[in-house]
């Protein structure tokens, strides 16, 4: 696969000189510094933590209901063989989610630098992967993909993934506009783009809900700034900011409002379209809700195997599942049931609200063909255009592609 390499930042360059025109200043790629380059440095100044460490934060059952939805979210459109492109990819958190899917092809690309060059390519190397990965660093909201990785990108994926991060677009239109231009670029027709970001209807009518700018609970917190006084907010919504602090996660971190509206409109005009767009609320409902037995058995077992609380199985071994009288989990009577306060659940009353903060999401790229027949000609077609994957082998920091801005 022909691959173009941008102007490099240096490791030690001030994003802001970056932004006066230092390297690669005044070029089309120009870095509009902003408030992804803090959060990228936030998330590159993060460690990686074991298991154990993970299993004792404060919100260790809130990150496993999230990789329940990811997993689930990612097994529903990604099939055995499939070339996956994950934007904010970030330490790699979702590499393993990918491998149980068999996908032939993987392209992670973050901002954070070192989350990508120290912690995603030492995962990727001590994690047995069979398909194999290209990294980059670099803001897939400011950078055209094509003149990363040249033109054969377009139609190259089958799956474009991003997990939490699609909200930081939507600061600016021309962001926004650029991530879109860069997903529907990189799908085949009939790929699709799966991911979660925030429930901007939930912020705001939280939001209205409250006396001030600030809510949430001691888990999550969110506050708007004193501009937004009068709560009314007119589309399109770009640049709708908020301070968004998660236990254990983030403090005080700059995102944006993704309205849905607008979300649509984006997705129409690059020719996507919306399988899904459900809070995570509602699908973790419409999940536990499927038949346990047959096609379906696999949720639950995911579900069971994720959300158990931390310190290990119990003396008999028996089960690492606490059961009511019912024999129902108590996690599952937290999530599917009325929250019971009575319930000694894994998953706290404050992680569950926090969880109802996002949504989840499945888009559709079209074929222009309208006829059955004629659209599988179609993707075929691309299909069978697309250069041959590389070999799978292991990855060093030097074979991060460095882009201008990465923080």
């Amino acid at each position: 696969m022909k691959r173009t390499r941008n102007v490099v930042a240096d490791d030690d360059a001030n994003p802001a000189e970056l932004e006066k025109g230092g390297q690669g200043g005044g070029g089309k790629n120009h870095y509009d510094v902003n408030e992804a380059t803090l959060v990228a440095k936030h998330y590159s100044q993060r460690q990686n933590q074991n298991l154990e460490q993970r299993r004792q934060s404060p919100i260790y059952n809130l990150r496993c209901l999230n990789n329940f939805v990811k997993s689930t979210l990612i097994q529903t459109v990604t099939k055995k063989d499939d070339r996956v492109m994950d934007l904010a990819c970030g330490k790699g958190g979702d590499l393993g989610k990918f491998k149980k899917a068999e996908i032939g092809y993987y392209c992670g690309i973050d901002i954070a630098l070192e989350s990508v060059r120290r912690d995603a390519i030492q995962r990727y190397n001590k994690g047995d992967y069979t398909f194999p990965a290209t990294f980059i660093a670099g803001d897939a909201f400011v950078h055209d993909l094509e003149d990363v990785l040249g033109e054969k990108v377009n139609g190259l994926f089958d799956v474009v993934s991003c997990q939490f991060a699609i909200h930081y677009s939507f600061s600016t239109e021309k962001r926004a506009r650029k991530a879109f231009e860069n997903i529907s670029k990189a799908l085949r027709p009939g790929g699709h783009f799966v991911g979660t970001t925030v429930d901007s209807n939930v912020l705001v009518r939280n939001l209205r809900q409250t006396d001030g700018l600030l809510f949430g609970n001691d888990v999550i917190e969110v506050n708007f700034d004193e501009k937004h006084c009068k709560k009314e907010f007119l589309p399109p919504g770009f640049g709708i900011e908020y301070s968004f602090t998660l236990e254990d996660a983030v403090t005080d971190c700059k995102e944006s409002l993704v309205p849905f509206v607008t979300f649509a409109e984006l997705a129409k005009e690059y020719d996507l379209e919306i399988m899904r767009w459900t809070n995570f609320h509602q699908y973790v409902h419409e999940m536990l809700n499927l038949p346990k037995e047959g096609k379906y058995r696999s949720v639950h077992e995911l579900w069971l195997h994720l959300m158990q609380p931390p310190g290990g199985s119990p003396a008999d071994g028996k089960s690492l599942v606490p059961r009511n009288a019912d024999g129902q989990s108590l996690l599952y009577a937290t999530a599917v049931k009325p929250l019971n306060k009575s319930l000694n659940a894994a998953l706290t009353e404050q992680e569950w609200e926090a969880a109802g903060y996002y949504t989840t999401f499945i888009l559709r790229k079209k074929t222009k063909a309208t006829a059955a027949d004629e659209a599988t000609k179609e993707i075929q077609k691309v299909v069978n255009e697309r250069p041959p994957i590389p070999k799978s082998q292991p990855l060093s920091a030097k074979d991060v592609l460095v882009l201008e801005g990465a923080a």
